[in-house]
């Protein structure tokens, strides 16, 4: 009377086994699996990472060449009568430089903007848009022309600075440069967004004769 029992622990032991089986052979099957990714994207991304060390664009830097300032000074409110702000004139052009230093990438120039500022006042931007889109070869430079000019109303603590510094004989303007470039390496595409300060400093201009600066300065990353 005890065969009956015996045969269904010999059916139950026989069933797992079938079921431990089944789950080794699942978890070889998802190793192999595994491995077979790894043995593929291993060599994969490698070729990417040398393709990146090879083609990564270099740190990028505009330069500012020259730039004339022919006007930056304060303008009595045109009413009398009713109390405004003092308002600054200014004009300014800028010889502003691109260069491609990279010996294979194209830079592709997606937006260019330019702004001038004097003491934190923003001044304006640039009369004319810049050119954008375009394209730069490998081992190139670029030279825009952005120009600045008319009147913008400022505090007493702006013109208060303007006549500290047009006594010391050295005012000092700061150009924002904003930039979206493009790189593409075979098929891979990466954009960058970039802002830089440029800091020009001149001598106070007189009516007829606009301050110079030639001295040459490097934009640096805001």
């Amino acid at each position: 009377m005890e065969s009956p029992p015996r045969r269904r622990s010999r059916g139950c032991l026989r069933t797992s086994l079938e079921v431990g089986k089944g789950l080794v052979a699942c978890l070889l099957g998802l190793f192999q699996c595994a491995w077979q990714c790894v043995e593929f994207w291993t060599p994969l991304t490698v070729i990417v990472l040398l393709l990146w060390l090879i083609y990564r664009p270099d740190r990028f830097h505009p330069h500012v060449d020259s730039a004339v300032l022919a006007a930056l000074q304060l303008e009595a409110p045109a009413n009398a009568i009713v109390v405004q702000p003092a308002q600054l004139r200014y004009d300014l052009a800028v010889d502003l430089s691109f260069r491609n230093s990279h010996r294979r990438n194209t830079i592709r120039y997606l937006d260019v903007g330019a702004t001038a500022f004097y003491n934190g006042t923003k001044l304006g931007p640039a009369d004319d848009a810049l050119p954008a889109p375009f394209r730069q070869g490998p081992k190139n430079t670029t030279v825009l022309h952005p120009a600045f000019r008319g009147a913008v109303p400022i505090d007493s603590g702006v013109a208060a600075e303007l006549g500290r510094e047009l006594a010391a004989g050295t005012v000092h303007v700061r150009v924002t440069v904003e930039l979206t470039l493009m790189y593409k390496v075979w098929l891979a595409k990466e954009v960058f967004f970039y802002k830089y300060d440029c800091w020009l400093w001149f001598p106070p201009p007189a009516n007829a004769t606009p301050a110079v600066f030639n001295a040459g300065t490097q934009c640096w990353a805001a």
